[in-house]
C-alpha cells in the first residue's frame, strides 16, 4: 500500500479550490471512492471500470544525492481495486490527497473489445467550462450529470459492441453463417432461442 507523507496546509487543501468538497457532495450516498467503483459496476450493465487521477505530496526521504527530505508532487491513475488505498472522503481530505478527475470505461465480455474511455473533471477550473445555467452554480450538480453521461455513452457503447459480437448458433443462420457465439455475429433482436440478448461467450 502507498504511504502518504502529506501536509493539506502545504498543499493548499485549505483553499476552498484546492479540496475534495465537491466530488464528496455530488456522490455524498458514498463514503469514498472504492465505494462509487463498486456501486458503479454493479448497477449499470456495462460493468464499467473507474479510475482516479490523484495528486499529493510524497515526501522523499535522503538518497545519498540529498542530505534533506524533500517533498515531491505525484500525479497519478489509481484504478478500480486499488481505490481502496485512497480510503474515505474523510481520509483523502485529512492525508492531504486532490481528487483531479475520474475516468470511466468497460470492456465487454468474451471479445475483450473496449469502449471508448471518458474523463470527467472533478475540480472547479475544469468544471466551471462545462456548468450549465440548470445547474445555479453547484459544480456538484455539473459534476454529477458529467459523470452520469459518461456511465451513461459507456453503456450503450458496450450494449452496441455485445449485440454486434454476441449472436447465437440460431442468430448465425439467420443471418446465413454456419455458428455463431464466436465473437463475429451480430443478435438478431427476433431470434427465437436467445430471444435478443445474445449468448455468453
Amino acid at each position: 500500500m502507498t504511504e502518504y507523507h502529506l501536509d493539506p496546509d502545504r498543499y493548499g487543501l485549505n483553499d476552498e479550490k484546492q479540496d475534495n468538497s465537491i466530488p464528496e457532495k455530488a456522490f455524498n450516498y458514498v463514503d469514498g471512492l472504492h465505494e462509487l467503483y463498486r456501486l458503479t459496476y454493479k448497477y449499470n450493465d456495462c460493468g464499467p471500470w473507474l479510475s482516479a487521477l490523484v495528486e499529493y505530496y510524497e515526501t522523499i526521504e535522503p538518497d545519498g544525492f540529498n542530505d534533506y527530505p524533500s517533498d515531491k508532487l505525484v500525479s497519478k491513475w489509481v484504478h478500480c481495486g486499488e481505490l481502496h488505498t485512497l480510503g474515505t472522503w474523510k481520509t483523502m481530505q485529512e492525508r492531504g490527497i486532490l481528487l483531479r478527475a475520474l475516468m470511466v470505461g468497460s470492456i465487454v465480455e468474451g471479445v475483450d473489445q473496449f469502449t471508448d474511455t471518458y474523463e470527467v473533471p472533478c475540480q472547479p477550473d475544469e468544471l466551471e467550462k462545462e456548468e450549465l445555467p440548470e445547474d445555479k452554480g453547484d459544480l456538484a450538480i455539473t459534476l454529477k450529470r458529467m459523470f452520469d453521461r459518461a456511465i451513461e455513452a459507456v453503456d450503450i457503447e458496450a450494449d452496441s459492441i455485445w449485440h454486434e459480437t454476441h449472436g447465437c448458433d440460431t442468430c448465425a443462420k439467420h443471418w446465413g453463417k454456419q455458428e455463431g457465439c464466436d465473437g463475429d455475429t451480430n443478435i438478431w433482436l427476433d431470434c427465437p432461442e436467445c430471444h435478443g440478448h445474445g449468448a455468453i461467450i
